[in-house]
This record gives C-alpha cells, sequence and structure tokens, in this order.
C-alpha cells in the first residue's frame, strides 16, 4: 500500500521535483556536466508524461514492493505485543541490505552513501548497509563493447591489442576491465559504466522524492527528502566519467611535488581516452588496504601517557603482553608497513583537507591499494623529517575511483577551520558554535526549546568528558566523532553536504587507520598539519608563498 501511494504521490509531485532536483544539481558544491545531461532527460520525461511514463513508474513501484516487502512485513512483526522481541533488529537490517542490492546499481549507491550518515542514522544502521560496498553485479561483455565503440568510434581491436572480457572489478555505477593499448602500449584500465543509470537514476528519484513528501508529513524527524536530493547530487556527479579525469588531474597536481609523489598516486588518464561514459587510466598495481587490516590481526593498543613537557606517548604492548618500547604520537614504528600506511594515509587526507580544500570523498578501502616502493637518498630525509621514518622501503598509496570529489566554499572553508583549530584546543563551546556555522542556517535548532545554547553546551559536556578521557590515556577520535554526530541528528542540525562527506571520510579513513596502528593518531596528526611541527609550518609557508605570488600577479594584473 504504501509503495503504491508513494508511486501516485510520484505522478503528482514529478514536474515540481524534477524542476527542484535540477536547481538543486545547479547549486550543488560538487558541480557536474552530467547533472544537467540527467536534469535534461528528467525534464523531457516530466514534459512528455504520457502512458508510457505512468507504466515505467507502476512497474518500478512494484518491483520495488516486491524487494522491499519483507523487510516492511519484519518491522510490522517487531510491533507485536509479546512476539516482538523473537524478531531481532539485526536480522531486519539483514533484509534491508538484500533487498537494496536486489533494487540495482541506485539501491546499491544508496545504501552505501546512507552508511556514512552517522549524523541521520544509527550506528548499527550504518554498519550493515556498509557492507554493500562489493555487491554490485556486473553488466555482460557485449554492453562493456558496445559502450566503447560508441564512445570513441573505434573498433575495439584498434583500439587494445587485448581485452579481458571478464571484468576485474564491479561497483553500483561501472566496472573495470583489463586492456593492453594498440601498438605493444602499457597495461591499462577500462572503466565502463553501466547501462541506463541516468535513467533509472531519473526514474527512482522521482520515487524517492515522493516517499520525501509523505516522511515530511508524519515523520519530519527522518527528513528522507534531504537525504534524497544530497544522495541524488552525489549519485549524479559520479555519472561523469569526463569530470572523474579532471578530478584524477587535479589530485596529481596537489601531490606533484617529489615528497608526495614517492608516497600517494592516482591513476593517470590516457589522452584520447576519456568520455562520459567510458575512462581508460593507467593500470595502478597494489594489494588493497583491507589486505593490511587483517594480515596481523588487530595491533594491541598499549597505554597512552604525557611526558614532562606534556607530549603524548605510547607504551607499546608486545605479543606476550610486555612492554615493547615507546613511541610518540603522530610518528612512524620504523620499518613497519601497517604503522607508515596509517601514517601516510592520514597526512595525505589532511593534506586534501586542509592544505588543498579538495577531498577525496569515497575512501573505503576498496579504493585505497597500497604497494612497497624503494625510496631515494633524498626521499629518505624528506621522509625522516616529515615522518620521522629513515627507512629505505615504504608504502606507496595508491587512491582509486575519484569521481566523488568536494571543496569547500570560502564561508564553510573558514568554518570548518575553526572547527579544527577547537578540536585542537579542545574548546567545547568554540567546536559547538562552528558546528552550528557549517550551514547557512540553523532553523530546526532555533524553534527546540534551547536553542543554540543547549546544542552547543551538549558538546561542550562532551568535549569535557573526552578532554578527561584523553588525559587518562583513553578514547579515541572516531567515537569523537560519532557522539557529536549524535548530538547533531538528536538537535537536527543542519550540515551542508561537503561538510558531511568529509567527515564522514575521515570515520571511514580513522576506522582502518586504527585497526592499522592505534598510535597513529587522528586528533595529533590533525594537531601537526593546523599548525605544530614540520606539517603546520609547511603549510604556513606555503599559505605565505600562495598569498605574496598572488598579490604580485594581482598587481602586474593591474599595471
Amino acid at each position: 500500500a504504501l509503495t503504491a501511494g508513494v508511486g501516485a504521490v510520484a505522478l503528482i509531485t514529478h514536474a515540481a521535483g524534477q524542476r527542484r532536483g535540477a536547481a538543486d544539481c545547479s547549486a550543488a558544491s560538487v558541480p557536474s556536466r552530467s547533472s544537467t545531461a540527467l536534469a535534461r532527460k528528467e525534464s523531457s520525461g516530466a514534459a512528455s508524461g504520457g502512458l508510457w511514463r505512468l507504466t515505467k513508474i507502476l512497474l518500478r513501484c512494484l518491483e520495488l514492493f516486491a524487494f522491499l516487502c519483507p523487510v516492511a512485513a519484519w518491522c510490522l512483526l517487531q510491533q507485536l505485543p509479546l512476539l516482538g522481541g523473537a524478531f531481532s533488529r539485526e536480522r531486519q537490517l539483514s533484509l534491508l541490505v538484500s533487498a537494496l542490492a536486489r533494487c540495482g546499481p541506485v539501491g546499491i549507491k544508496w545504501g552505501q552513501w546512507a552508511s556514512t550518515r552517522y549524523d541521520l542514522f544509527e550506528e548499527d544502521f550504518c554498519e550493515a548497509l556498509g557492507t554493500l560496498t562489493n555487491a554490485a553485479p556486473a553488466h555482460g561483455y557485449a554492453h562493456s563493447r558496445a559502450a566503447i565503440e560508441a564512445a570513441f568510434g573505434q573498433p575495439l581491436g584498434s583500439l587494445f591489442d587485448s581485452f579481458d572480457e571478464k571484468p576485474v572489478a564491479s561497483g553500483s555505477i561501472g566496472q573495470v576491465h583489463l586492456a593492453k593499448l594498440r601498438g605493444g602500449g602499457d597495461v591499462v584500465a577500462v572503466k565502463v559504466q553501466h547501462p541506463n543509470l541516468a535513467e533509472r537514476l531519473s526514474l527512482d528519484m522521482s520515487l524517492l522524492r515522493a516517499l520525501g513528501e509523505l516522511a515530511a508529513r508524519y515523520a519530519p524527524d527522518l527528513r528522507i527528502g534531504e537525504t534524497a536530493d544530497q544522495f541524488a547530487i552525489n549519485f549524479r556527479a559520479q555519472l561523469d566519467f569526463e569530470l572523474e579525469a579532471e578530478n584524477l588531474e587535479r589530485f596529481a597536481a596537489n601531490f606533484s611535488s617529489a615528497f608526495w609523489r614517492a608516497l600517494v598516486s592516482f591513476p593517470r588518464p590516457i589522452a584520447g581516452l576519456v568520455s562520459r561514459e567510458v575512462l581508460v587510466e593507467t593500470f595502478e598495481e597494489g594489494e588493497s588496504v583491507a589486505t593490511y587490516l587483517t594480515r596481523a590481526g588487530e595491533r594491541q593498543v598499549g597505554e597512552w601517557r604525557q611526558d614532562a613537557k606534556g607530549a603524548w606517548y605510547m607504551i607499546e604492548v608486545g605479543e606476550t603482553g610486555s612492554e615493547d618500547g615507546i613511541r610518540y604520537a603522530g610518528t612512524a614504528n620504523a620499518g613497519d608497513m601497517r604503522s607508515s600506511v596509517a601514517l601516510c594515509g592520514v597526512q595525505a587526507y589532511f593534506k586534501m583537507l586542509i592544505w588543498d580544500n579538495y577531498i577525496h570523498a569515497d575512501l573505503h578501502p576498496g579504493n585505497v591499494l597500497i604497494r612497497e616502493a624503494q625510496l631515494g637518498l633524498l626521499a629518505r630525509v624528506q621522509r625522516y623529517l616529515l615522518l620521522g621514518d629513515f627507512t629505505p622501503t615504504a608504502p606507496h598509496i595508491v587512491f582509486l575511483d575519484a569521481g566523488l570529489a568536494a571543496s569547500f566554499d570560502d564561508r564553510i572553508f573558514g568554518t570548518a577551520q575553526s572547527f579544527f583549530d577547537a578540536v585542537t584546543r579542545t574548546d567545547g563551546p568554540a567546536i559547538g558554535k562552528a558546528i552550528l556555522g557549517l550551514a547557512p542556517t540553523q532553523p530546526y535548532v532555533e524553534a527546540r526549546e534551547g536553542g543554540r545554547e543547549a546544542f552547543i553546551s551538549e558538546v561542550a559536556a562532551k568535549c569535557t568528558a573526552q578532554k578527561e578521557e584523553m588525559d587518562r590515556g583513553e578514547g579515541r577520535p572516531g567515537d569523537n566523532i560519532r557522539a557529536y554526530m549524535d548530538s547533531v541528528r538528536s538537535h537536527r542540525v543542519v550540515l551542508d553536504p561537503t561538510v558531511m562527506v568529509a567527515l564522514m571520510s575521515m570515520l571511514v579513513l580513522e576506522g582502518w587507520q586504527y585497526r592499522l596502528d592505534p598510535a597513529v593518531s587522528i586528533f595529533h596528526c590533525l594537531e601537526a598539519a593546523t599548525g605544530g611541527g614540520v606539517f603546520g609550518t609547511l603549510q604556513k609557508a606555503s599559505a605565505l608563498y600562495q598569498s605574496v605570488v598572488g598579490r604580485l600577479t594581482g598587481e602586474k594584473a593591474a599595471a
């Protein structure tokens, strides 16, 4: 009944919803030419209307009803008196994950995206949906071949000496084939978009927006309409592989210094072989960082202490439980690949976030590869000065799938800097005020009893408790962020979508960093990146240099 009702509302609100979707897309902080193309398709569908559009919506409703009916039935059974406790939430979440996987790429992507929204959903809900990361089915070889030949106007054999018909990986947006460029070229990765994604997104967004209209009347706290619109913006951005190629080039330029090139890289698009639906890029070898997470089990967490100067260090615990020595926070354990991977990953992320204001927004372990690299003398010296590690072999990190990247506008970037500064100073009221400033207005907060002050007081109390934990050598940054997200959710704080992208990417990163090496504290790396240590000094010097160059360039232009 709900599905049929949503379908009916979808027909009524379709035209208004598509116009709003196009407007949201044009105002999005992650722009994409595919947004324009998809908005054009949606507007065309709204204008033409007709029986065929109605038929497709109704058929999709029936299909979704079949997929989601077991989840709805389980929810109803949970409400039964006395017997409801027999129907566990764990099974309910398992049914939901299965249903979203059967809904196709859009359902899978929504589940992946929702799994990062700790500010909107409960933690067990997010963790369950996180299992959808590798659940996307692959399309057939015939579609891949047809898409490649249509994109580049040549037969497949004219482009590649060899082409593997079976994909090596498949995600919610597309799948990857290995191929060898024509004329004895290198092995490349050919990323091909799944068929009919734009059309299916248009249809499913009509239904999601209709569900949002219904939810806004009966359960406004769910904010389904908001999540649907934000999800549509992010999904559209990833439908344009030309934009992804631009993101890859920009990331490569940001990490082009001799130091960073030795530690971090991105696939490089192959000139002339880039289109909206097909992207040919360099094939990057390496193991998923997930392999390192399980290779030696979870590291034991030692005891944090402070020295006479107030600097934090960890008493490291060996396999037998004995103390193996000390290591100061924010330094790598020399010769330990897992420790180096953790530290390099965190510092690379903070470079994106604080120095470059251009963030890779999809840092789950499947998009991070690790390979060993031999360092020359100069690179070893640079690495020692910045990371405290002089070993000749170091991990090299490859970040894949840059289809979703984010950057803050000037106002949000300034507020975000204030937020990170307040975090390093453990200034609770300042953290609360900065969080409220991460959106232009806070209508829901101001409408509640206590308003802004109630939220700030709650955040300040949590910050004080977290500071006490840290002084005892306890706690971890990921738990602290989640605690703040609980307050954001309960007070209905509005956050700019790019802020959530940054915070949730940080949570994903902190999760695998903590398992790799708990001594590599994100908090202390943040301190180093924002002002203390060599990283902070370099950041200030870089900002000063760019300011001087900008002024000189502006003066010459004016002259």
